[in-house]
């Protein structure tokens, strides 16, 4: 705003718009008995709620719109055909920075713990049981087997999402 323009930014017309419609607010659900302080008490913490609320759908509506652009784009690459290696590796990179290839790690990790304590407990004949129910002998060596299987795919996923391919 220049020093020769009187009229009041845009910014603090709305501003004063909101804090009129919080006090018409606060007027109309005023209590019997209460003073115009505690009504424009009240009408600011209606206002401070409103421009709370309109900050929130803001930042919704930003971030709606990072993904529609984002949409967007992907859409014309794929419709023509450009930079379609370029994407997959970024979005390989966006998934291995996301922490994905650690979690794939970390549930590797688990398995191969889980799949080595049955390992274990069939080399040294101890029984497996839970409660009153004790797993058959086939039973550990399957569920060792699929703790494996399952421990070789994490890993196996990881590493791939690590090297993009």
């Amino acid at each position: 705003m220049s020093k020769t323009d009187s009229r009041p930014s845009i910014q603090t017309q709305i501003n004063e718009s909101i804090q009129e419609e919080a006090l018409k607010v606060a007027r109309s659900i005023q209590k019997p008995g209460q003073t115009k302080e505690q009504t424009k008490l009240v009408a600011q913490g209606i206002a401070k709620g409103i421009e709370l609320y309109k900050k929130q759908q803001s930042a919704k509506a930003r971030e709606r719109d990072k993904v529609r652009k984002k949409a967007l784009k992907l859409k014309q690459v794929e419709s023509t055909g450009q930079q379609r290696e370029e994407d997959e590796a970024d979005f390989t990179l966006d998934l291995a920075e996301s922490g994905i290839s650690g979690m794939l790690l970390l549930g590797g990790g688990v398995f191969a713990i889980m799949a080595g304590i049955l390992a274990v407990s069939l080399v040294a004949g101890w029984l497996v049981s839970f409660g009153p129910f004790t797993l058959p002998v086939w039973a550990s060596l399957a569920a060792a087997m699929a703790f494996a299987g399952f421990s070789g795919w994490f890993f196996y996923k990881a590493i791939r999402l690590n090297h993009g391919q």
